[in-house]
């Protein structure tokens, strides 16, 4: 199952090999690579999935946070990506650890 990443979307559940939601015509690759296969959680920042970097053979489980800006004035709006930024970019540098998060990929 591949699950729609449009959080306008109504019905996100798409089979495994579509390339753009039935319902809302998104695209269902993240940089052509990572797919949600499920929601996780819903948070006053964003959303997280559980997802698949198919650019690895062994098809790596991974975890996709998506930043929400929908509700949020555009000065908070402005924080809150610098924070998500911020983060993305300090596990970035933090490189590998047992005890970290491996950063993947952002955009």
């Amino acid at each position: 199952m591949s699950y729609c990443l449009n959080p306008k979307c109504q019905n996100p559940q798409n089979p495994n090999q579509a390339r753009f939601c039935a319902y809302c015509g998104h695209r269902l690759r993240l940089g052509g690579r990572f797919r949600a296969l499920r929601l996780i959680s819903i948070g006053g920042m964003g959303r997280t999935f559980l997802g698949v970097d198919e650019a690895d053979d062994s098809k790596t489980k991974c975890i996709i946070k998506q930043l929400s800006l929908q509700n949020q004035d555009t000065n908070n709006a402005q924080k809150a990506a610098e924070s998500f930024r911020q983060e993305a970019t300090r596990l970035q540098v933090l490189g590998q650890h047992p005890q970290i998060p491996e950063l993947l990929a952002y955009f």
